[in-house]
């Protein structure tokens, strides 16, 4: 279980580039402060399929390593970004009290209603988390 007191979004979903299949590509990114784990992209998953975005494994796909399918989609891909320095807090030191990982949200999909209407669902999904612990 891990605690998080928020995830930010960066910005709205956008239009990004056509990905090699010519697929519509609607993006955006996101930003979270939470207690340290080594499971953010589950836990951003968890959140995606609790929400009824999409089924992992069939829709929805973690890291860059992830094999999309071709088709019409939507498929929504998470990978992991550089994030911003942790927080620390005076009563320890010793390691972080918040890391601040982030992750680029991708949606594909040849109909760019169905592409831009998952990704909003998503962002829909994420946006109110504060407070709140997910467990993967």
């Amino acid at each position: 279980m891990t605690w998080y007191r928020e995830i930010e979004m960066v910005q709205e979903p956008f239009d990004g580039e056509l990905d090699p299949s010519g697929r519509t590509t609607i993006q955006f990114n996101i930003d979270a402060i939470k207690r340290s784990s080594n499971t953010f992209l589950e836990e951003i998953v968890k959140i995606l399929v609790d929400a009824g975005v999409g089924v992992y494994g069939t829709s929805i796909f973690d890291t860059s390593k992830a094999v999309i399918p071709e088709g019409g989609g939507p498929y929504l891909q998470i990978v992991e970004t550089s994030g911003f320095p942790p927080e620390r807090t005076q009563n320890d030191v010793s390691t972080p009290a918040y890391p601040q990982p982030s992750a680029q949200i991708t949606v594909r999909a040849t109909d760019y209603t169905v592409a831009r209407t998952m990704a909003r669902a998503a962002y829909n999904a994420l946006a109110p988390i504060r407070n709140t612990d997910i467990v993967p």
